[in-house]
């Protein structure tokens, strides 16, 4: 076993340590760190629009058989307007926010004016942007939100590069210190600007001679074969989070780009199909189709008290461990594990380098994802309509990012139960090497072990 663990810790220590520093990652990472309050905001009024003000036929509150009059239904829809415009502010324009944020992000990085870089990005993601709208002089909503997400993580990158190699050029316009930094600020990103710009303004006039711009260009060049490795995206990161947290290595950190670059977007998808349709079976009549590997999902039914599942680990504690240190750690744990947070349980226990729950804890993933596929496929879950917190608890959560479904909800406490399941045995047996381990511990082992 230790050759093993020995082995996979050669293999994936450097490649995840080299991941962790690489800084178009951190950029990413950091750059949806700093729009989640506005992506939470937003999906907050997609609940209340689409849960506590929806009582027709299909939605939440009908299936539970409250009914009220078509007149209050009226009122209630003129209500959801309000939802709807902060919805535009919010979710609805995504990919309009994430080159400013990327750009940030990759400037800070490179020590260079991060604001200056995320100005320029939005200008660029403009630039390349039609405006026409059915012939009208305008810039469709489609480009805003988040189905071009990855347009604007492109342009978020490109930018903080280009302006990085400028001004390390020092092609700037440099005033004397006694005129105010922020206009010294100004001045200094105008030629940078310039070049950037004049690079976005010719590739759109290029692109728009061959009837296409750039968004439509990344859409069907990266976003649609992306789309097409869901299930490889899904499982990767279903299978390697945990393998890496097992070796101390932050898994969901050290996976980032999978997660913000490419499910994250599905799941801003998903949202503003919904949104537009206003149901699932709607949208699907129309002939849509939504995406089962959208981040949430994970944090439903698989990411139970964090990756691992480790709440069930904790539930398993308290039914089968007679160890006092187990216990001790996993009430110290529940609170934290409640709310999606699993550091007091890996490194309280220790998970981390743990050979008796390696096996629990790097198989329990791949089996909650199977049930949850079954139970998609089969129809017993609808597909992700919204994002949640992370942290929302067990069961909470599923409810959430379904717009109020309550099989989903039952199958996340179903899962929490087979996490439990898989942990349980595990447990025991660490019950048993703790026994063993005391009883080939001689006097003079505990002696020797008592010596400085």
């Amino acid at each position: 076993m230790n050759n093993i663990i020995a082995s996979f810790e050669k293999i994936l220590l450097p490649i995840a340590v080299k991941l962790g520093n690489q800084p178009h990652i951190n950029a990413i990472k950091n750059g949806f760190i700093r729009m989640m309050p506005l992506v939470l905001v937003g999906a907050l009024f997609v609940l209340i629009n689409n849960v506590f003000l929806s009582f027709g036929e299909g939605s939440f509150f009908y299936s539970l058989g409250i009914r009220v009059s078509p007149e209050t239904i009226e009122m209630l829809n003129g209500f959801k307007g309000i939802g709807g415009h902060v919805y535009n502010g919010t979710l609805g324009i995504m990919s309009l926010m994430t080159p400013f944020f990327i750009s940030m992000g990759l400037a800070e990085e490179r020590k260079v004016d991060s604001i200056s870089a995320g100005l320029i990005a939005i200008a660029v993601f403009v630039t390349v942007t039609p405006f026409d709208v059915n012939g009208n002089y305008a810039i469709g909503a489609n480009w805003l939100g988040g189905a071009n997400i990855i347009s604007g993580m492109i342009i978020g990158l490109v930018v903080a590069e280009l302006f990085t190699f400028i001004v390390r050029r020092h092609w700037v316009i440099t005033l004397p210190d006694s005129v105010p930094h922020a206009v010294s600020r100004s001045f200094s990103a105008l030629i940078p600007g310039f070049i950037i710009l004049l690079i976005a303004g010719m590739t759109a006039w290029g692109l728009s001679s061959i009837s296409t711009n750039f968004h439509q260009f990344i859409l069907d060049t990266v976003s649609t074969p992306l789309a097409s490795l869901g299930g490889v995206v899904g499982w990767a990161y279903v299978i390697f989070t945990t393998l890496l947290w097992f070796f101390g290595i932050h898994g969901a950190m050290a996976l980032t780009a999978l997660d913000n670059g490419i499910m994250l977007p599905w799941a801003l998808e998903n949202v503003a199909l919904y949104n537009e349709y206003g149901s699932v079976d709607a949208a699907i009549a129309a002939g849509k189709s939504f995406h089962l590997w959208a981040k949430p999902l994970l944090d439903s039914y698989i990411f139970l008290g964090g990756s691992g599942a480790t709440l069930g680990l904790i539930i398993a504690i308290f039914i089968g461990s007679r160890r006092a240190d187990y216990r001790q750690v996993a009430k110290l744990s529940l609170p934290a594990g409640i709310f999606q947070i699993n550091e007091p349980i890996i490194f309280g226990i220790p998970v981390i380098m743990n050979p008796v729950l390696f096996i629990p804890f790097v198989l329990v993933q791949p089996i909650l994802a199977v049930i949850t596929i079954i139970a998609y496929y089969t129809g017993i879950i609808p597909p992700i309509t919204n994002i949640g917190p992370w942290t929302m608890p067990t069961g909470l959560g599923a409810f959430f990012n379904t717009n109020g479904n309550i099989s989903a909800l039952l199958l996340a406490l179903f899962n929490l139960v087979v996490a439990t399941l898989v942990y349980l045995p595990f447990v025991i047996v660490a019950n048993k090497a703790q026994l063993i381990t005391e009883d080939e511990e001689s006097e003079e082992d505990i002696k020797n072990a008592l010596k400085f």
